[in-house]
């Protein structure tokens, strides 16, 4: 019996160490196979709260050392910088200022997180923004104006010996169109109009088979249709009278009475622009001989033909000597007479503006003008001073011996009805490369040679900013000869070849 019960017992014991074995047998093969990815997943799980947990302790003193309070947090100290080289992270932290410290994405997964050394350089976001969102210009960038410049003044005498040799010459004055006396203390004029080749239009001629035959023999007055005792005038007196006028626009002939009236009303189509290079109006880029872009009430002209004109009377002179150098500009505007003046500004040599006044024309007013005149009819509302007026208050200043300066002074002297001898014109200091008697505008020799806009604007013309033009660019062409003088005055003298007689003598 007792022999059984040893037997169980040992059987159970048996039992037990078997099981006991088969458990630590399983267990070791369970932690072979699935113990590493397990302990992996731990160690990328703690690693991700412990980057999480610095990427927020980072935060935070960040934004407690940016706070002016007292309390701020102790940054925690790195072991040591971290490597990472991924494309993707590379390119978002290039706008980091300091050396990255360490890389990682945060616990979630979404966001990256990164720290960088303290340095004294500062982003600002909002500008990093705005030059990522603003796209790239890879043109290239326009070239800048010139700076505009003045040239130095100098004292009226040395302006004086220096603008001599520039005089113009009376016959150079003809040529130009500036009005003569024609004889002396006669205070009567005489101009010689030479206008600019102005490109027109090829036009073919037509024949009228309904013209009226011409028969020899007749009178010289006889206008084809017939002589004037066998036919009847058709005409009124008014017709009869009236006088034919080049439209200076359109170049359209039209007729007015002597008193100033017009014999047919009829608008005006034209083109306000100059003609380009390549045969196209600047105003509307239109080609040559297309419709006018621009429309006006009434023909107008310049009071003046091609050819000579006079003797013309309302002219004044200075008779004794005074000195001294102006610049003068005068803006004009149309009227039943041709162009008058509205508006004049003269300065003197330093610059200081010495007259301005606007002028109430004696005619009628056609049109202002304003595109270029910058006279508008609220400015002649207000003008008080006449013709007379103006030209007593210039002769008050201006002398025999003034030296008067201007762009196209012809033009402003014409409508000032002013004789004068002594003058400098722009126009012939700087002349045009294709030769007289086309001409430079007061526009692109400020713009070349001062660096200076003027002209520009839709309000029209400044007479006080073009005659200061004017006289800067006679100032310019006078340092430029001394510079020139001066330079070669510094040169070596040339070598002459050995001649006996002068080594002798």
């Amino acid at each position: 019996m007792e022999d059984v019960q040893a037997g169980q017992t040992q059987s159970a014991f048996f039992v037990i160490g078997i099981t006991v074995l088969t458990c630590v047998i399983l267990h070791l093969i369970y932690k072979t196979i699935f113990g590493s990815g397990n302990d992996g997943e731990v160690e990328k799980h703690d690693t991700e709260i412990d980057s999480g947990n610095q990427a927020e302790a980072t935060s935070d003193a960040t934004v407690t050392e940016s706070r002016t309070s007292g309390k701020t947090k102790k940054r925690p100290t790195w072991k040591g910088k971290t490597d990472f080289s991924h494309p993707w992270l590379l390119k978002n932290l290039k706008g980091h200022p300091g050396t990255v410290l360490l890389v990682d994405f945060s616990a979630n997964g979404k966001f990256m997180a990164a720290t960088c050394d303290e340095t004294i350089a500062t982003v600002d976001t909002a500008s990093a923004a705005a030059r990522r969102r603003r796209p790239r210009d890879r043109r290239r960038p326009p070239s800048s104006p010139p700076t505009p410049s003045t040239p130095q003044r100098i004292s009226t005498e040395e302006l004086v010996e220096a603008l001599r040799p520039h005089l113009l010459s009376p016959k150079r004055m003809w040529a130009l169109g500036y009005p003569l006396e024609i004889e002396p203390n006669s205070c009567k004029a005489v101009v010689y109009i030479n206008p600019p080749p102005r490109p027109r239009p090829l036009q073919f001629t037509s024949f009228d088979v309904n013209a009226p035959e011409f028969v020899p023999g007749l009178s010289q007055s006889d206008s084809g249709r017939g002589s004037w005792g066998s036919t009847p005038r058709s005409d009124s007196d008014e017709e009869a009278d009236a006088v034919e006028h080049l439209c200076v626009r359109c170049d359209k002939m039209f007729r007015m009475t002597r008193e100033g009236e017009y014999v047919v009303q009829e608008s005006c189509v034209y083109h306000w622009g100059r003609i380009s290079g390549d045969s196209r109006h600047t105003c509307c880029n239109a080609p040559l001989g297309s419709k006018g872009c621009s429309t006006a009430r009434f023909h107008v002209w310049s009071g003046t033909r091609p050819g000579m004109n006079g003797p013309l009377e309302g002219y004044v002179r200075a008779r004794s000597p005074r000195g001294g150098v102006y610049a003068i500009d005068a803006e004009m505007c149309y009227t039943t007479a041709g162009l008058e003046l509205a508006s004049i500004a003269v300065i003197a040599a330093d610059g200081r503006l010495v007259y301005k006044s606007l002028v109430k024309p004696s005619s009628p007013v056609v049109d202002h003008n304003t595109r270029f005149s910058g006279i508008r009819p609220r400015d002649l509302a207000r003008a008080t001073k006449t013709l007379r007026d103006v030209q007593n208050d210039i002769l008050g200043f201006v002398g025999s011996d003034t030296i008067l300066i201007g762009h196209a002074l012809d033009n402003d002297l014409r409508a000032l009805k002013l004789l004068h001898g002594a003058v400098v014109d722009t126009c012939a200091l700087y002349p045009h490369s294709r030769g007289f008697p086309l001409r430079r505008s007061l526009r692109a020799l400020s713009a070349e040679l001062l660096g200076r806009s003027v002209q520009r604007g839709s309000s029209g013309h400044s007479p006080l900013e073009d005659a200061r033009a004017a006289m800067d660019l006679v100032l310019l062409k006078v340092h430029e000869e001394r510079a020139s003088r001066a330079r070669v005055s510094n040169q070596l003298p040339i070598l002459q070849p050995y001649d006996p007689l002068i080594s002798a003598a």
